[in-house]
């Protein structure tokens, strides 16, 4: 539906996922409002463009699904193979970081694809959501923003899909780089980058069927490996993600487990369970650091945070990937600063 603001203007394609963003209510907030709602409460759009809207999903953020991200790859890119000068994603934010990353992964076009959302709901004080639509659409416009990968844009800050993450549970400032800090900023209408990227993007995957559903395993002191075995005595175990201690490290006693499933052909990405940094190469030695679970044949996953490799690995293995060819992508998508 075409939200009538002004003829002339580019044309902007805005989809929407439900979240705080778009939630009303008195007894507790739900989602309620969907894109039509979300623009028209924002006149300053027509400024930047025309948006033309579409509610994929209304749902709280914990819902969305592997399915409906792609239904709405799918709709952008037929905005922009149509003319559209880029696209907004509305979505809430507790997965934001998750539906980002993997737009990221599988957007295959020049124009900018922006997701935002909101901290608070439209109805309480300070309610963020207009602000960032605003400031998400200002960078959708921005040329700085065509190729750059899918953007976060929240609280005046801008992302890559790749670094950002929500560091606190009702904050404004919620979502945050560690690694690398801000792309840029949203400063008196316009998008001002702080950094750019050391090279290129790297290239789009292409679109599997369907994203495979990757469990997370989170050692913690004491733990002996229990759920790792679980995990491998289940009828299909396509592939696990580790959230490692430290630069990537796991308790001795999970290493009969690592072996089995490596033997077994089943991707083991190791990831840091820290809110920074990287998976360790060649600092330590002991039994279960990243030296000895390289020998053994687990994949690290560098910068990549433990939901993100959950969300590669899961494209690669809808794809039909294996072995070498995952491997390669996480050196090529975790190391890629």
């Amino acid at each position: 539906m075409m939200v009538p603001q002004t003829t002339d203007g580019p044309r902007y394609a805005v989809c929407s996922f439900g979240g705080t963003i778009a939630m009303t209510g008195d007894d507790g907030v739900a989602p309620a409002l969907d894109g039509d709602d979300l623009v028209a409460a924002v006149p300053a759009l027509a400024d930047i463009g025309r948006m033309e809207c579409r509610a994929v999903a209304n749902v709280g953020s914990p819902s969305v699904s592997f399915d409906m991200l792609l239904e709405g790859l799918a709709w952008a890119h037929r905005m922009v193979d149509d003319g559209a000068a880029g696209v907004i994603v509305t979505h809430g934010t507790d997965t934001m970081e998750e539906s980002a990353y993997l737009l990221d992964l599988l957007w295959d076009r020049p124009e900018p694809l922006v997701v935002t959302g909101a901290m608070r709901s439209p109805e309480e004080p300070g309610a963020d959501g207009p602000a960032n639509l605003l400031d998400a659409a200002i960078v959708a416009a921005s040329w700085q923003a065509c190729g750059a990968g899918v953007l976060v844009v929240m609280n005046g800050e801008v992302h890559r899909a790749v670094t950002v993450t929500k560091t606190h549970s009702f904050a404004m400032d919620a979502f945050a780089s560690p690694w690398m800090g801000a792309l840029g900023r949203v400063v008196e209408g316009a998008f001002e980058p702080v950094t750019r990227p050391d090279g290129p993007c790297p290239a789009a995957l292409p679109i599997p069927e369907r994203v495979v559903n990757v469990p997370i395993v989170y050692p913690g002191m004491g733990c002996d490996g229990t759920v790792l075995r679980a995990l491998l005595a289940t009828e299909d175990c396509p592939g696990i993600v580790i959230a490692g201690m430290g630069a990537g490290h796991v308790p001795e006693s999970y290493l009969d487990a690592v072996d089995e499933a490596v033997s077994r052909g089943i991707p083991l990405v190791m990831t840091t369970r820290t809110c920074g940094g990287r998976t360790g190469r060649t600092t330590y030695a002991y039994p279960g650091a990243e030296i000895d679970l390289e020998r053994r044949g687990v994949i690290f996953a560098g910068m990549l945070q433990p939901l993100k490799a959950r969300i590669l690995l899961g494209v690669l293995l809808g794809l039909g990937e294996s072995g070498q060819t995952i491997a390669e992508q996480f050196e090529r998508r975790g190391y890629l600063l």
